[in-house]
């Protein structure tokens, strides 16, 4: 018997095992070392309990940021994604003992108005450009097992798909592993998709069209007995279900599930006595993944990091404040998640880890004042102002109800209970105290000008049971925060678009699309220079060129800290379509750099970094086409500023001349950006012919 189970951040259906933040959270590290490490220590500990098949990572791209499943993505960037998503395949499989399934195939991540399970629209240059290369990279990374798709996609549901199930999946991504249905996916072609007119066509057309090799049903008792009448009828032949069993048979052999004998290591009970599921090791590499997984948003004044020799009270309010079920989310311990700390015996909450970090310093105080449906207890509330009023520091820690799936879907507005919000904004009035406000949420969650008048915002989106002790290390500058966002936070909740989105996309007349903060915005307790910012040419050729480009990075502030570059390439023109913003091409955390210190980052750029997938050709293999034309390559610098950095942007004739030159270099003529510390700088190269 082959068993499987959805471990999304962490065995989280074994007792005491590990659980590391939620996959948005470990995409904000943008470490995909620690990443491989989450999925290495999932694996031991959800084979301990017997199961060697393991329903993750969910590679769907989260563009649309009300979807109920934004945290269990890797966020809304297809490069983050594939990298995440390699990384932890590789960690899930790295002994041998275990296969990684990677969900949900494809486009599940798009669907309308953010309703899990919706309807979708997917052209076929936006599936094969930005849906496509997480699932690309998943199976050259050597995934096993795939599983498809709850949604339609422009009208065909993904269980009846030919084009995405053999031409897209078999035939151009050359993927030769077992692939499952979503749960009841074959019976919903009929109960939901309403494809047919009964459930023996749903499994006829699901065999004839498709490769599907398990379906994912306990209540379709009759489908062994269907296709035993499909092939006895001639509609199905016996060739298509060896396809299917030989699959089948080999993930099962390559577990060894075919050896005599296989359970009995388990125990009688089916578990493994593994002393080593939840060990303080794998805590701590859970620590670390929290740790790197901070974002600090806003810091006005130099209001972070805390400083307890000059800090005599805290007060600690807010729903999420001592939950850490609230700070794991859904899929920990139970589907829905759990609603308090009981069943999570690692790790500590957030009053806790910060009672731990001030004692001896300071007094702390902790009432929640506000429910996570945002209900306001109007006793707290008097008592709440006044622990406020005289407290140097006010750790406000809010967030949403945990959820799972279709139960998640919001049906009203993105924002925040309006309790939280109302409670915030009170609190932010007085003048004695100052407010930092910590977000923990499995999704952008509005906070309509509520945070305007606080002091410092953070984002830890769900960290689980060590968040507590990671959000305190960072407020109490024990760790210099160095995450990234790895999706668009929007302002509005009309207008929900990811980074890459067109040039020409228009919110009003003439005016871009403004965001509260942008993909990649994150901010440190150090200030990071970049300089001399150079190409090794500022020619290549279309199919066959190389471009190398190079920045010095250098710790300008105080503290020792870890920065992430990212490198975006822009296309100023293109034919086949209007191009993209700007698109994140490469990344890279450097390790921590002390104070003063320099490192130069050297990338290096091939025609796969500035060209595109041909649209009109799934089923013929995936064929790259690169335009002619000019390309701008720019770097989003972490800041110790709270003002967003200005969008990269091409130097014009005068900027160029006045901040380049040029250098003898390996490889021909560079150019280089003499300018010391630029906020997005950036730099243009041509592709030729």
């Amino acid at each position: 018997m082959l068993y499987g189970v959805d471990t999304i951040h962490g065995a989280t259906y074994v007792q005491g095992a590990t659980l590391f933040g939620q996959p948005i959270s470990a995409a904000a590290s943008f470490n995909p070392e620690l990443v491989y490490r989450m999925g290495a220590v999932a694996a031991k500990d959800t084979l301990s309990a017997g199961i060697p098949w393991i329903f993750s990572p969910v590679l769907g791209i989260a563009v649309q940021p009300k979807w109920s499943r934004v945290y269990e993505t890797f966020g809304e960037d297809p490069l983050v994604s594939s990298v995440m998503g390699a990384a932890l395949i590789k960690g899930l499989q790295s002994s041998g003992k275990v296969v990684a399934c990677m969900k949900h195939f494809i486009g599940y991540s798009n669907v309308r108005e953010g309703l899990d399970r919706a309807d979708n629209v997917i052209t076929d240059w936006d599936l094969v450009n930005y849906y496509a290369p997480s699932f690309l990279a998943a199976v050259r990374a050597g995934v096993r097992t795939a599983m498809e798709s709850y949604v339609s996609v422009n009208g065909v549901p993904v269980i009846a798909s030919k084009k995405l199930l053999v031409d897209l999946l078999r035939h151009d991504m050359n993927f030769s592993g077992l692939l499952v249905s979503d749960y009841s996916e074959v019976d919903r072609m009929y109960s939901e998709h309403h494809l047919v007119p009964s459930v023996a066509d749903a499994v006829r057309v699901t065999l004839q069209e498709t490769s599907l090799d398990m379906n994912m049903s306990p209540d379709l008792q009759d489908f062994g007995d269907t296709i035993e009448s499909l092939v006895a009828n001639g509609l199905i032949t016996e060739s298509r279900l060896d396809e299917s069993v030989r699959r089948i048979l080999e993930t099962k052999r390559d577990l060894g599930l075919l050896d005599s004998g296989y359970y009995d290591e388990f125990g009688h009970d089916g578990m493994d006595a593994d002393e080593d599921v939840g060990s303080l090791a794998d805590q701590e590499d859970a620590l670390k993944m929290a740790q790197e997984s901070v974002i600090l948003l806003e810091n006005r004044n130099g209001t972070l990091p805390i400083d307890l020799k000059k800090t005599t009270s805290v007060f600690v309010t807010g729903p999420v404040s001592d939950n850490k079920g609230f700070q794991c989310g859904g899929w920990s311990v139970f589907w829905q998640g759990s609603i308090d700390s009981t069943l999570f015996p690692n790790g500590a909450t957030f009053k806790e880890a910060v009672q731990s970090k001030a004692a001896g310093h300071a007094q702390v105080d902790h009432l929640e004042v506000v429910d996570i449906d945002g209900k306001v207890n109007p006793q707290d509330f008097q008592r709440g102002i006044q622990l406020a009023a005289k407290s140097d520091y006010t750790l406000v820690v809010l967030g949403e109800r945990n959820y799972a799936e279709k139960t998640g879907d919001l049906l009203g507005s993105m924002a925040l209970p309006a309790g939280q919000l109302w409670y915030l904004e009170e609190l932010s009035r007085l003048n004695s105290t100052k407010v930092i406000i910590v977000l923990v949420s499995g999704r952008p969650r509005l906070l309509e000008g509520a945070h305007d008048h606080a002091d410092a915002v953070i984002l830890s989106m769900l960290p689980c049971e060590q968040g507590g002790q990671a959000l305190a290390d960072v407020i109490f500058g024990d760790v210099n925060p160095s995450a990234r966002l790895p999706i668009t936070y929007p302002s509005r909740g009309t207008q929900l678009l990811p980074y890459f989105h067109r040039v020409n996309t228009r919110c009003q007349p003439y005016d871009e699309c403004p965001v509260q903060w942008e993909f990649g915005h994150g901010l440190s307790y150090s200030k990071f220079e970049y300089s001399a910012l150079w190409l090794n040419t500022t020619q290549v050729h279309a199919t066959s060129g190389a471009l190398e480009v190079g920045v010095t990075v250098t710790n300008r502030g105080t503290r020792p800290g870890k920065e992430v570059v990212l490198l975006f390439v822009a296309q100023k023109f293109r034919r086949a379509s209007v191009p993209e913003t700007k698109l994140l091409k490469a990344f890279k955390k450097l390790e921590t750099l002390a104070p003063g210190a320099s490192q130069d980052v050297t990338f290096v750029l091939t025609p796969e970094h500035w060209s595109y997938y041909e649209p009109h050709i799934i089923g013929s293999g995936f064929q790259r086409r690169a335009e002619p034309g000019e390309f701008v390559v720019s770097l989003l610098p972490s800041s110790t500023d709270s003002s967003t950095p200005p969008a990269p942007r091409a130097l014009d004739d005068a900027e160029r001349s006045s901040q380049t030159k040029t250098r003898g270099a390996p490889g021909g003529m560079a150019s280089e950006v003499a300018s010391a510390a630029m906020a997005a700088p950036s730099v243009s190269f041509y592709v030729v012919p």
